[in-house]
This record gives structure tokens, sequence and C-alpha cells, in this order.
């Protein structure tokens, strides 16, 4: 027993002298330290994809052939090619908007705003964000991947407001517009959408530069498509004043002439107006960078001198492929709903040079003394 008691004693000290000494004879080194304590610190990393929601409403169509969808809706009003590799086809609904892009036959976009409910479903015209919030989620990150490549996009707080995007299970999108007419924001319009027309009219935030873009048709008769488009846009402006019970602006001839040199001047003498570091942010867009380029207030000041009126406001950008779907942006971006709503009497004249737009407002004489004499 006193051997056995002797053995135990010897080899528990033993283990202690191994285990105390371990940290002498075997230091640890600092670099494994430091990446155990980021490896407990860093949670795992997580991918949260966005999820699509089942196909319905208008989405059945995109990617469709237009024949079968003018079986259901009738010929259109008027078409016309956008010099951008698509064609715009105008219908004739009373009271509503309906408006569908096609290429090659094909739909790759239905602006629709109305009243028929079982158009848009699962959503409908009025829900609030909280209603929609029980339908799917809002995702503020996509990626969508065209011709061999991933395109990163992010949705900033307005787009997530007032723009969300929502996908469906077969392949297509719906950007969907919220007013601001009430205490909360109501549904009032939707674009569906196929993915390449989505990254083509980039109106979210791209991570990289691979997405695609329009370029310019050589045979377009831009003359005919500027009027078009000038057109198309005050229309769609004066429905949503009508929706909105305020007056239609009056067509001002002599304010659409000034925009329109207002509008050749600036793609003249973009230097005298922008800064070295803005016009290079300009040229970017142009060369096909996604996004657009608005002019600031200061900008637009210098811009509008030559008009010696100070009664004149406007709004320039570019690219605009697609006016209505920029006029249905415009409409839920807080700064120019001011505009499009406003409700004294104004004039509005639009001038548009191929993918270059000048929205121009000019207030009423009695408007301009009244602000003069206050």
């Amino acid at each position: 027993m006193k051997k056995r008691g002797l053995l135990f004693a010897g080899i528990f000290f033993l283990f202690l002298v191994i285990l105390y000494m371990q940290p002498v004879w075997f230091p640890r080194n600092s670099t494994e330290d430091e990446t155990t304590e980021q490896a407990q610190n860093n949670p795992p990393a997580t991918n949260l994809s966005y999820e699509p929601i089942q196909t319905a409403g208008f989405a059945n169509w995109i990617g469709q052939d237009l024949d079968e969808f003018e079986e259901s809706y009738g010929q259109p009003e008027e078409s016309m090619r956008s010099g951008f590799s698509f064609t715009v086809n105008r219908y004739a609904v009373d009271g509503e908007f309906l408006e569908v892009n096609t290429e090659d036959h094909a739909i790759k976009s239905i602006k629709y705003l109305g009243g028929k409910d079982d158009e848009i479903e699962p959503f409908h015209f009025g829900m609030t964000m909280d209603e929609l919030a029980k339908i799917t989620m809002i995702y503020p990150n996509f990626t969508i991947e065209h011709q061999d490549a991933s395109v990163d996009f992010e949705l900033e707080e307005d787009d997530m407001n007032y723009r969300p995007l929502i996908a469906f299970d077969n392949g297509s999108f719906a950007i969907l517009f919220f007013d601001q007419t009430h205490n909360e924001s109501q549904l009032y319009a939707v674009d569906y959408l196929d993915s390449e027309t989505l990254l083509k009219l980039a109106p979210y935030t791209v991570a990289n530069d691979e997405a695609p873009y329009y370029e310019q048709e050589e045979d377009a008769d831009w003359e005919k498509i500027n009027q078009f488009k000038e057109q198309q846009t005050i229309d769609l402006i004066q429905l949503l004043r009508e929706k909105n019970e305020v007056p239609t602006f009056s067509i001002d001839a002599n304010l659409q002439i000034a925009g329109k040199q207002i509008l050749s001047s600036f793609d003249q003498n973009k230097e005298d107006i922008l800064t070295t570091e803005r016009l290079q942010a300009l040229q970017r867009i142009e060369q096909g960078h996604p996004g657009s380029f608005v002019l600031n207030d200061t900008e637009m000041t210098d811009l509008l001198e030559e008009l010696e009126d100070p009664s004149v406001s406007g709004h320039l950008e570019q690219p605009v492929y697609d006016p209505s779907f920029s006029v249905l942006s415009w409409y839920s971006t807080p700064v120019l709903y001011d505009q499009l709503i406003r409700s004294d009497e104004t004039s509005l004249g639009v001038a548009f040079s191929k993918e270059n737009v000048l929205v121009l407002w000019k207030e009423s004489e009695y408007q301009t003394e009244e602000s003069e004499s206050n």
C-alpha cells in the first residue's frame, strides 16, 4: 500500500509539473491568438438572398408575345420606337395609365396606374408599406446574373420606403411606387419588368460596372422621338395631378421652345456650368456607367440665368430612357413631388434631346408678384 501511495504521489506531481510548465515549453503564437479571438468575436457570415413570390397579375405577361397581350387589352392607342432598342406602346384606358414596352414583339415591361386591383395581385392600389410587409419582406440587396456576370445593386432608404423591388418566381420583377400624399405612403403605380430592363434602367445603386446599358439606335428619327417623349412626359404628369385633384398645368409653347434652347446650350457648354469633378461624374454616366446625373440647385440657377426670369425653375436629368418610368420615380421623390403637385397656377414645359430631359415650371405673374412682395 505504501508503494502504491508513493507511486500515485509521483504521478500526480509529474502531472502538475507538465501542466504548469506547458506555457514555458510550448509558447502560443500571437498570430494564432489573434485569429482565435477574431473567430470568437466575428459572427458567422450570412447570405440573406431575396426570395421571390408567386407570379401574379401583370407579371405573368413579362416575356410573352405582344399579340397575345392585345387579344385581352386591345390595340395600342400609340406606338413609338424609343431610340434605345425598345418600342413604347400606349393604351387608352379611361382615367388610368397602361404602357407596355416591347423588344422584337416580346414584352419587356408593363407600367400600370389605375384602379383594377386584380391586375396587380397580390398588391392593391392604396396599400401601405405595413400591408406589403405582410406579403413579403422588403429586401435591400439584390444580385442578378446577366450574360455570365453577376450584377449587385442596393436599395437606399428612400427606395425601401417609396420604390421597393419585388421578385417573382418566373424571373420578372416589380417596382412598387408609393406616394407621399398621405400620413402613411400608399401604392399608386406598379412597373413590371424583366431583369435586363431593370439593370439597364439602373434605378438603384449598382455596386459594380457589369450592368448592361442602352445604346442609341443609328437610324432613329430623334426629332419625332423627342416630340413623342415630351408629350408622354406631359400626359403622365397631368394625369397624376388629376388624380390628386389639383388643376393641370398650362402648357406654355414659349417655355417649350426655351427648354429646347437651354438643353442644347447645356449640351454644348457643360464646362461653363459644372465643376471639373461634376463634369467627370457626368462623363462616366455618358460612357455607360450605371446611374443618373441631375443638376443641383446651384447648377440649375446658373443654367437658367440666360432666361433672366426668376419665376422659372427646372429639373435636368440624364439619362432618361423611359420617360414614364422617370416621372413615376420623380413623383415618389420628396423634392420633385412638391414641384409636380404644386397647387399654384403654373406653366409647364418639357424638352427632350435623346436621353436628356429638361422640365421647366413657370409661376404665374400673380404668384411672382406675391413672392416678391413677401
